[in-house]
């Protein structure tokens, strides 16, 4: 969690990006801006092929919306889509939809799968992870990759680059209908990802071809949706699930965006058929690090780590998604109506036709179409047919790469005998240790420090490393001196436990253990929890 004086930076940067040198003319004329007005209506734009710009309606909106400008000239932004595929991984190959020869003598394959990927506010088309996940969607299929570079119109302030996204997701429209023509290319098999602003821009793609050319994409990811001036404005102003046949989302800084001394860059209402926010969408872990670990990983540029540093848990959505590729571990996440409903156990099985009162389950990144395919049928079935379907899912990772974890279900159930209940309860935390026939997990800090009453029962769905079958796990105790007087002990602080219930996702393995025998458990000590 960033601490007041990074956080006070970081406001003051967001605030400085969006008002330096805002002037905001009242009247603009054709030969100023080199647009066409119509008639003496400075509320609308025209900008050739591009079409007309409305700053009224759902586009003005005192509360989201206080500053709202025009997009700047399409020549002014000079979007840049640079194709990469297998016969070029390491090549970049311009397309321009006014020279349709950069298409048809591209290596654009019409058959294969094609993402457009792009990035946020004061970000470029040369950016690392960028370039990263285009190798890794290479690596596991045979594609086209195109990398939307609007650096020109990306720089503060902030307001200017919200209106830009505009015109960007019409000059990519106009872009992917001269590759549809030219080459036959299937506009259902486009996957358009964007980070923070990017999202909304992939939303105006996805709707301009919808409504300028009739076909629909196939799928958008928005990766933490950028909040500002796009939290509570109509669903044409900013990504929502008409924009594609699949929307899918990962929201992982969904604070409000500077309340109450915290920042969140992100959007933390569901605007997708599927939402995913890992960690509750709000606090990565790992993010509480110091500023030389993300200098040092920008090839040590100070702007940059600085940049990273304070922006972690935003960056977070597109490491998430870039390790989601390729990966191994499936980055499991299950619908439930809460994040703490999701950590106390209460969504842990996936629904199915044996399993009828089970969640919906998806793999977070690139693999969740597949489960949306699965579950379509039934959430269409189950929802107003005139709402669009928000369906909220949870999961964890791990604070550094690799992120993708396992999800374990532990319930402590302490003991109830009259020596327990003679002592009484103790506050302190447990940890656990799991081992398995692959492998030991980490300590883990699973049982948040509180008050432990004899008899009582303890619920927690951590995240650990994939072990194999679990044989046992080993549980630490730690006692915790609190400041009331009453609670202190002149004995040893002690906690009986009953037994311990271990679980993996989705029912794979259930293992009740209990300790060698009803003794009591020290603090800092700790006892290996064998089936009982």
């Amino acid at each position: 969690m960033f601490n007041n004086t990074s956080n006070l930076l970081l406001q003051t940067m967001l605030y400085l990006a969006q008002t330096d040198n805002i002037t905001f003319p009242l009247n603009y004329t054709a030969e100023a801006n080199n647009v066409i007005l119509e008639g003496d209506n400075v509320e609308v734009k025209c900008y050739g092929e591009y079409g007309c710009f409305s700053l009224i309606g759902p586009w003005q909106d005192v509360s989201s919306r206080p500053v709202n400008v025009f997009p700047e000239k399409p020549e002014k932004i000079a979007p840049r889509y640079c194709l990469y595929t297998r016969n070029n991984r390491n090549a970049c190959q311009y397309l321009d939809h006014k020279d349709h020869n950069s298409v048809i003598t591209s290596h654009v394959i019409p058959s294969m799968p094609t993402y457009f990927i792009t990035h946020g506010f004061l970000e470029g088309g040369d950016r690392p992870w960028l370039k990263e996940i285009s190798r890794q969607i290479l690596r596991r299929y045979d594609a086209n990759v195109i990398i939307i570079d609007w650096e020109r119109g990306s720089g503060s302030p902030y307001t200017q680059a919200v209106a830009n996204i505009r015109m960007v997701g019409r000059i990519t429209a106009h872009l992917i209908n001269v590759i549809r023509k030219e080459l036959g290319l299937n506009v259902g098999n486009i996957h358009l990802i964007g980070h923070s602003l990017g999202s909304h821009l992939c939303g105006y793609v996805g709707s301009v071809l919808q409504t300028n050319f009739g076909v629909t994409v196939g799928r958008i990811t928005g990766l933490d949706p950028a909040e500002p001036h796009f939290s509570q404005t109509d669903p044409m102003v900013r990504l929502d699930p008409s924009d594609a046949m699949y929307v899918d989302i990962i929201h992982t800084d969904s604070r409000p965006f500077i309340k109450g001394g915290e920042l969140g860059l992100g959007m933390s209402s569901p605007i997708g058929h599927l939402d995913f926010y890992p960690n509750g969408g709000e606090n990565q872990p790992g993010c509480n690090h110091g500023m030389m670990k993300y200098i040092n990983r920008e090839n040590g540029s100070f702007y940059q780590g600085m940049r990273r540093f304070l922006a972690c848990d935003h960056v977070r959505a597109h490491e998430y998604f870039n390790e989601s590729v390729n990966t191994l571990c499936n980055f499991v996440a299950i619908e439930c109506d809460s994040y703490e409903e999701f950590l106390s156990g209460e969504c842990f099985s996936c629904l199915s036709d044996t399993n009828p009162d089970g969640k919906i389950c998806a793999e977070m990144g690139l693999r969740s179409l597949g489960h949306w395919k699965k579950y379509a049928a039934t959430i269409a079935s189950s929802i107003d047919p005139n709402a669009s379907p928000h369906i909220r899912l949870y999961t964890l990772t791990n604070g550094d790469s690799p992120f993708c974890t396992y999800l374990y279900r532990v319930t402590l159930n302490l003991a109830n005998s009259q020596l327990s209940k003679d002592h009484g309860g103790e506050v302190g935390h447990f940890l656990v240790q799991l081992e398995g026939t692959e492998s030991k997990s980490k300590l883990l800090n699973v049982f948040k420090e509180q008050h432990y009453k004899p008899g009582s029962v303890h619920r927690r769905v951590f995240g650990s490393s994939n072990v194999g079958s679990i044989k046992s796990v080993l549980l630490v105790w730690n006692h915790s001196t609190t400041m009331n007087i009453l609670t202190w002990r002149f004995e040893a602080p002690v906690i009986y436990v009953e037994s311990l219930t271990i679980e993996t996702f989705n029912g794979g393995q259930k293992l009740k253990l209990c300790p060698p025998k009803l003794i009591a458990l020290e603090a800092g000590l700790s006892f290996r929890m064998i089936p009982c």
